[in-house]
């Protein structure tokens, strides 16, 4: 079982031409060469490296994409692992072993050739349970990576595993490759090395981060920008202005509001695209009352996910019943509807008051989501304390697991198995309500290790079925993404998995 890079490159090219023609570009005219593209964010990034810094959110996703690689790429059109650090792959009978052959002649922004060796690092420090890297979860199936030498590396995997390739290929955890020199000088965190097409230059916290052209990029050819700015501008509507007047030529937002006026502008380019995950709510099942699955149910009756899609996000994302996207119809998978009657009957069954908080961001976002849960849980009879925070206390927070209801998000990506095996197993670092199941680990570890992609499918809506009737998560709309450019911009496909990538872009005159 072989895969190789000759059709993927043929896919590519299409795909490239298929995207250009989407975004109303000639293929065959001038690409423009120079300029600094300017790119408006709502968030700063909380470091590059993936133990130190942890997961990236979508903010840090695009700002790393232009300066990092991940091994191999991902055809969003066709769903299909295709070239990129690596050149060539192939699986062992069995599937427990995957030989990956890396391309020559690739650089490192210090100078450095990228080789197996930093590869293997990459990944065998993840996987080591004394770095406590949050991304070890996801990808803890791969036992060890081994340099057979320079150019090859091989996966050695406990069972086989459908997921390899996506997660492989991901950039928002594990995926990016950074120097292992630059690792072990701890230096990576805030001035990262990449083999990507643009090298990082500055970062100053809270306002912006600079990258420019690597010129020794092993695919300059494709890169036409001198570099891109990155604007931190957490304000929605400074964001839409900066887009209007001209400081800033690409924004990504998801503020329903600012969505729907753009979209009416007709002097703006509009950039959207469907896919999978959700924003959700988690529920600590280690606090009481939240321990006591009648309460966790009430929320759950109370919640108004077609409430919340409507008044926050505009009805610019789906209301969903679980993260799988298109990609398989798991149909109502046992979702706890918004029923503020059977809510109630489940308070007064309980029997004892029910107070309890929540921690949200300071942002207006995060105080409408506050406030709505708050109103939510008020008509059924639930007492609800919000603490707005910033959005570095929210993420130590979670992961310290000090909250009772908190905003989170299931990151979209061609697979979502990994993500939904972390945060359920009761074995998971990543376990983040706190609630398990035998049952769940049962049909966790099927999913896992599940032969077929059908056969994996039908596992994770199992998963989404047992997860919606412990009333340990809830939805608060689906992945649909959305960015916003100048006319004069070109090149920038739509945000796959909701990330704006701005590495071939150009600037038109």
């Amino acid at each position: 079982m072989a895969t190789t890079g000759l059709a993927a490159t043929g896919t590519a090219m299409a795909l490239a031409l298929t995207l250009a023609a989407g975004l109303g570009a000639d293929p065959a005219a001038a690409q423009v060469k120079g300029g600094v593209l300017r790119v408006a964010l709502e968030t700063d990034v909380r470091g590059f490296d993936t133990v130190e810094g942890g997961v990236f959110g979508q903010t840090g996703e695009i700002v790393a994409r232009t300066i990092e690689e991940p091994l191999i790429g991902w055809n969003p059109d066709t769903n299909e692992p295709e070239p990129l650090l690596a050149v060539s792959w192939e699986a062992s009978e069995d599937q427990k072993t995957w030989t990956f052959k890396l391309r020559e002649g690739v650089k490192y922004h210090d100078g450095s050739d990228f080789t197996a060796e930093d590869v293997a690092k990459h990944y065998n420090r993840i996987l080591d349970p004394a770095m406590k890297s949050r991304s070890r979860t996801f990808i803890a199936t791969i036992q060890n990576v081994e340099v057979i030498d320079d150019l090859t590396v091989a996966f050695h995997l406990e069972h086989p595993w459908q997921a390899l390739l996506p997660y492989l290929a991901t950039t928002s955890m594990s995926g990016p490759i950074p120097a292992s020199e630059a690792v072990e000088a701890g230096t990576q965190n805030r001035h990262p090395i990449g083999t990507g097409p643009f090298r990082f230059v500055s970062w100053t916290s809270g306002d912006r981060i600079v990258v420019e052209r690597f010129e020794d990029y092993w695919n300059k050819d494709e890169i036409h920008l001198d570099g891109v700015e990155f604007r931190i501008l957490p304000d929605t509507q400074t964001r839409f202005a900066s887009l209007k007047s001209g400081e800033v030529d690409v924004m990504w937002t998801d503020r329903g509001p600012s969505i729907v006026q753009a979209k009416e502008d007709d002097s703006l380019v509009t950039l959207s695209t469907e896919g999978a995950g959700s924003a959700i709510n988690l529920v600590n099942t280690r606090n009481a009352p939240l321990d006591d699955i009648r309460v966790r149910q009430a929320i759950a009756h109370a919640w108004n996910q077609d409430a919340l899609v409507k008044i926050s996000w505009q009805n610019t994302r789906p209301s969903v019943t679980h993260p799988l996207g298109a990609v398989k119809d798991c149909g109502d998978a046992g979702y706890l509807a918004y029923d503020p009657k059977k809510a109630k009957e489940l308070v007064a069954d309980y029997g004892e008051p029910i107070r309890i908080s929540m921690i949200h961001t300071a942002t207006p976002r995060g105080r409408e989501l506050g406030e709505l849960m708050q109103q939510m849980l008020k008509q059924v009879g639930i007492e609800l304390t919000l603490e707005p925070v910033d959005q570095s206390t929210l993420v130590s927070r979670t992961f310290k697991r000090d909250f009772d209801l908190t905003g989170w998000r299931i990151a979209d990506g061609a697979d979502m198995g990994p993500q939904m095996f972390a945060l359920t197993r009761s074995d998971s670092s990543y376990n983040l309500t706190g609630w398990s199941s035998p049952e769940m680990d049962e049909v966790a570890l099927a999913m896992r290790t599940a032969l077929t992609m059908e056969e994996r499918l039908d596992k994770q809506c199992e998963m989404a079925e047992l997860i919606n009737q412990s009333g340990s998560m809830h939805y608060r709309g689906g992945g649909r993404y959305h960015a916003f450019t100048t006319p004069e911009v070109k090149n920038v496909p739509a945000p796959y998995r909701g990330v704006v990538d701005v590495t071939r872009a150009w600037i038109e005159e």
